[in-house]
């Protein structure tokens, strides 16, 4: 596993050493002058490695709450040894008093516990309280440089590198508290395990069934024989593509049906982390065929069987050539490629849902798909067109759900929406999945 280390670059150096003892593990340096780099970091490699190791939490966290990297993350936390360490060269190499001191980032909470313990009087203690969620560099350097200039404190205590360079800039007495050697090489341990678990599921068996939907796209019908010869043409196109990604292939009797055998992780970077299939266009494309197609993964080959027929139904469902994938964990993901694709579980174990299931007469599958479509338009109200492109079924489809919903109490009408076409606007439903709103 690649793994891009992103921090200050002693700790990324010495990061990189560490990750030299293990095999399963190829590191990445990203040395960092201020964690503002991180973001911009983490977007130029994020396409070049498979997981990022933080030497701190602060660019873990600014990671984590923009939404960028779809990797595994980790980072060094601070624990106590850290703070220990710190405190432990402040008294008795530079003897400071560590009860007249500032510290951020570390929680109240663990900073008195630890002062507890050294049975240290903390009463003169100040603590940065800021959430990192409102981090600014300034208000932390101005928390500590005011406290020192105001002769409240006689140093500070920080783990973010910037904040450091600039109190030592001030001719502040400052120490950093950075992760200890133990707690790096546990988080190598860490990372090695994650390395491990990736490369076992990338050798896991994925299956994926391909069904002719339609031999003919422009509504012509075929005679026997044309018919064949486009069954094994698409049969040889599909061999083709098993020779590249090593995959295999097989027929059904009939013909109509073929199932690949692939690997998850030959699978995973021909689809690029299943975002699109390319193949399902090429063979509409290039033979007027129209497929369905269902992907399944599973701890064995009949589970994954299983949750490829699973797929391949919700494809069924759907109006044109298009790929669904259930995993083991039976998490639908689909339509692949698509722009209205979602992610839900294809079984609820949500009771209240389940509740709604039996008052709207509508399946748990779809209801988790509708619940999947209104968190991802971050609304409650949407309309019966947008229930038709999300779950990509007929206006007519949509509409007989919509009435479901509104008879079972779940929607009520809101408003109208006018699309800036001709016709009548569309009317508006409110959605409401609560377990208030089944009394």
């Amino acid at each position: 596993m690649r793994v891009g280390i992103i921090g200050p670059k002693d700790l990324v150096d010495k990061s990189i050493e560490i990750g030299k003892r293990y095999n399963s593990i190829q590191t990445v340096g990203i040395p960092y002058e201020d964690e503002s780099d991180t973001l911009k970091n983490v977007k130029k490699w994020e396409d070049q490695v498979d997981a990022f190791l933080f030497t701190g939490f602060l660019p873990y966290y600014l990671t984590t709450h923009n939404g960028l990297a779809g990797k595994q993350l980790f980072y060094y936390p601070i624990l106590g040894s850290a703070l220990y360490r710190v405190l432990f060269r402040m008294k008795f190499h530079y003897n400071i008093n560590i009860s007249k001191i500032s510290i951020d980032t570390l929680k109240r909470s663990e900073i008195e516990e630890i002062y507890k313990e050294l049975e240290v009087f903390y009463d003169s203690l100040h603590v940065n309280d800021m959430h990192l969620s409102s981090y600014s560099r300034e208000q932390y350097v101005e928390f500590h440089r005011n406290l020192y200039e105001s002769g409240e404190t006689v140093a500070a205590i920080t783990s973010i590198n910037s904040v450091y360079r600039e109190l030592k800039e001030y001719g502040i007495p400052v120490f950093k508290a950075t992760p200890t050697e133990f707690t790096m090489k546990e988080t190598f341990k860490l990372v090695s395990s994650a390395s491990e678990t990736r490369r076992a599921q990338s050798n896991q068996i994925l299956i994926i069934i391909v069904d002719i939907k339609e031999y003919s796209l422009n509504g012509n019908k075929l005679s026997s024989l044309e018919m064949k010869e486009k069954r094994l043409a698409l049969y040889q196109e599909l061999l083709d593509y098993s020779r590249v990604y090593q995959a295999s292939v097989f027929s059904s009797a009939d013909g109509d049906e073929f199932i690949v055998l692939i690997t998850k992780g030959i699978f995973q970077e021909y689809t690029n982390s299943y975002e699109n299939i390319p193949i399902v266009n090429e063979i509409k494309d290039k033979f007027s065929i129209s497929i369905n197609m269902g992907i399944g993964m599973g701890t064995s080959a009949l589970e994954a069987e299983e949750n490829a027929r699973k797929a391949l139904a919700l494809s069924k469902e759907s109006k044109d050539s298009l790929a669904y994938m259930v995993n083991q964990d039976k998490v639908v993901l689909g339509p692949i490629g698509s722009s209205n694709s979602l992610e839900f579980k294809l079984k609820s174990q949500d009771k209240t849902l389940l509740k709604w299931t039996e008052k709207t007469d509508i399946s748990i599958s779809n209801l988790t798909m509708i619940k999947s479509l209104l968190s991802k338009m971050q609304t409650d109200s949407i309309t019966a067109s947008d229930i038709q492109k999300g779950l990509d079924i007929t206006l007519r489809s949509a509409n007989r759900i919509m009435n479901k919903l509104v008879d079972g109490g779940a929607a009520v009408e809101v408003g109208v929406e006018q699309s800036g076409r001709r016709g009548r606007p569309s009317r508006v439903y409110r959605i409401d999945f609560s377990e208030s709103n089944l009394e």
